[in-house]
């Protein structure tokens, strides 16, 4: 009967195991379909300026907006962005990570022409990370610091209170970024 018991027990401890990670993964999904993602999660409260905050707070990955102009009426949006990685993994910087809100609410993507050309990817190291591995294979590998780079957007209802949206892949749960223009 001893060796009997020797073998429910672990059986009953790898159920329970298995059901606690079903759990805990249902959490996770439930979690991320009810975080907010198009209307984007954090506000910075600093014009021209947002911080990549992921489940467990701040990722130690920014970017700073600089020579922003928005038109009037109908027309295209320029700016320039900059990026500060000061965690110590490998961050990515990717021009589709961000959008525009134009004056209707509407939420419009990069444009890239001969007058504002698109730039590569990067992979920014951490300060002491430049030994690291690459993250993508086909980024451009920079260290802790990268840009300024042109954004342009093309829209077609001027914004009273231009916002730009950022939406970076800094981790498990990560959520956009509003950031507001000056």
């Amino acid at each position: 009967m001893p060796g009997a018991l020797t073998g429910i027990v672990p059986r009953r401890l790898l159920v329970a195991v298995l059901l606690l990670g079903g759990v805990v993964i249902a959490g996770a999904g439930v979690t991320v379909v009810l975080l907010p993602h198009g209307d984007a999660g954090s506000p910075s409260s600093v014009p021209d300026h947002g911080s990549a905050v992921t489940f467990g707070g701040r990722a130690g990955f920014d970017v700073s907006v600089s020579d922003v102009h928005v038109p009037d009426t109908a027309g295209r949006v320029t700016l320039a962005v900059s990026f500060r990685n000061t965690s110590s993994s490998q961050q990515r910087a990717d021009p589709q990570d961000f959008a525009f809100r134009d004056g209707s609410g509407g939420v419009v993507r990069p444009l890239f022409d001969a007058t504002c050309p698109r730039w590569r990817r990067a992979d920014l190291h951490p300060a002491a990370g430049a030994s690291q591995s690459p993250r993508d294979a086909d980024a451009q590998q920079v260290g802790p610091n990268f840009g300024p780079v042109p954004l342009c957007f093309s829209v077609a209802h001027p914004a009273a209170r231009p916002t730009l949206v950022w939406d970076p892949d800094v981790g498990f749960l990560g959520t956009p970024v509003t950031i507001p223009l000056r």
